[in-house]
């Protein structure tokens, strides 16, 4: 069956009288009925080769959920079809849950493809190799197997080397494309792709240099996998034990990468010096200056600076981007190197401060910009999802929540539940002179962690906004 027709499926989810997942109503999720949305927009083409593609529709007062066969494995999902559906309003094509790890391998076996296709924007290609880094590297924190995944890591760095040594404005897109949570894949990959442009910017432009490099930073915290789950996922301050155990992850890393051949010594130094300061104030060996690895004293900048910025509910504090590098700079040259200090902010002055929306082209000063400016609020909310019915919307029982930042366009949440794509909320700000304000808008991105939370991208604006409190 060729892509547009029609061979349509029923979800097989009725609405109920009362919401599930904590107020989310059974037919208002797609990965219940089977099947995982994937963003017209940023979907790697070559990663659908034999998928199974619908698209899906609601009908019906109570907005069931219909999904319509697409296009069959044996016919290639290409560029027309993309742009047809794209024209046609489509934002999403989904593809069946049991199909999804074939997409993902072959969009990994792709990258190589992906980044060199002069057709596809900067902004598209760094997010596509961000996602999937993302998934690599929780894959291999799961299962540490270094000799069944150092290939496909070296892929992925190549990838990210390749992005950056061709095309000028790849740091902006890159630093885009990132979360900033703190979660050990989310951090290991904001580290290693933002490692490269600036090495590269401190005149190392040999090929396999920069991926070794991008390769370190993958692999800088993978002692972290021989530390208690207990203690990486503490809420509050260590104990003086609980340190003194933290403390041990880089030389733990070390002796763990010391035992393949194929891992450079650029790799095995960064695992083990990336937390060394140039004062002798680090550890474990309490190195000085220029004993420290040039590749060390890049990670110690970046990884900082990530720790510094990234949010984590009841992380007792976190640093905008300004605050950190001026944290940064009051510790430099006691802690860091002065050049890499310099080098990074001037690559931090062509990306805008947070991660979200990018032009697809970047204006001629090479800088991605969002299209609004997003501000850190970190306030306890409360999500009501949105169910159309009764010529509005109606608002079902809702949870608390974490709302961490807000823009004009959009916020991000973060939830104990999952949400799908194009689900409707309503979201309350729960501070005290915000008791009765509210913002609404459609789910756009649910990102999960290993730990039970959900990131959750909203874009604010609903196609009507008649909703009916809930009682």
């Amino acid at each position: 069956m060729g892509p547009g027709r029609a061979q349509t499926i029923q979800s097989g989810h009725k609405p109920k009288g009362s919401a599930l997942s904590g107020g989310l109503a059974a037919h208002t999720s797609s990965a219940r009925a089977g099947f995982i949305p994937i963003s017209l927009t940023n979907v790697p083409l070559p990663g659908l080769k034999g998928i199974d593609l619908f698209l899906k529709t609601r009908v019906g007062s109570e907005g069931d959920e219909t999904f319509t066969h697409f296009g069959s494995n044996s016919v290639r999902f290409g560029e027309d079809h993309r742009q047809r559906l794209i024209e046609q309003g489509v934002r999403y094509i989904y593809i069946p849950v049991g199909q999804h790890s074939r997409f993902r391998q072959q969009t990994e076996d792709s990258l190589l493809e992906i980044t060199a296709d002069p057709e596809l924007a900067t902004s598209i290609k760094a997010e596509i190799i961000y996602e999937t880094s993302v998934e690599l590297v929780n894959e291999f924190l799961r299962e540490p197997d270094l000799a069944a995944k150092g290939g496909r890591l070296n892929k992925v760095c190549r990838a990210v080397t390749m992005l950056t040594l061709h095309d000028p404005t790849a740091f902006p897109h890159l630093f885009a494309a990132s979360h900033h949570d703190f979660y050990t894949a989310t951090h290991m990959v904001n580290v290693a792709t933002w490692m490269v442009p600036l090495a590269l910017a401190m005149g190392q432009t040999d090929e396999d240099r920069l991926n070794q490099i991008c390769q370190a930073g993958l692999l800088h915290d993978v002692g972290k996998t021989f530390i208690p789950v207990e203690i990486l996922n503490r809420q509050g301050r260590l104990t003086d034990l609980e340190w003194q155990i933290m403390r041990r992850h880089p030389r733990l890393g070390f002796d763990d990468l010391s035992k393949f051949d194929n891992i450079s010594e650029i790799v095995r130094r960064v695992a083990l010096e990336h937390h060394e300061r140039m004062d002798e104030s680090g550890y474990p060996s309490r190195l000085k200056g220029e004993q420290i690895h040039l590749a060390s004293r890049i990670c110690a900048v970046v990884d900082s600076f990530d720790a510094m910025t990234a949010f984590r509910p009841f992380k007792r504090r976190t640093l905008s981007v300004a605050q950190a590098v001026q944290t940064i700079l009051d510790e430099t040259p006691r802690k860091y190197d002065a050049e890499v200090v310099k080098a990074w902010i001037g690559l931090l002055e062509t990306a805008e401060p947070a991660a979200g929306d990018v032009t697809a082209t970047p204006p001629a000063a090479g800088r991605a910009q969002r299209a609004f400016e997003r501000f850190r609020i970190n306030s306890l909310a409360r999500i009501h999802p949105l169910h159309a019915g009764g010529g509005g919307w109606v608002e079902r029982a809702g949870f608390s929540t974490v709302a961490h930042n807000l823009s004009r366009n959009g916020m991000g949440l973060l939830s104990r539940e999952r949400f799908a794509f194009g689900d409707a909320l309503r979201v309350y700000m729960l501070e005290a002179a915000t008791t009765r304000r509210y913002i609404e808008g459609t789910v756009v991105r649910c990102h999960e962690f290993e730990d039970g939370w959900f990131e959750i991208g909203v874009r604010i604006g609903l196609p009507a906004a008649n909703v009916i409190p809930a009682a």
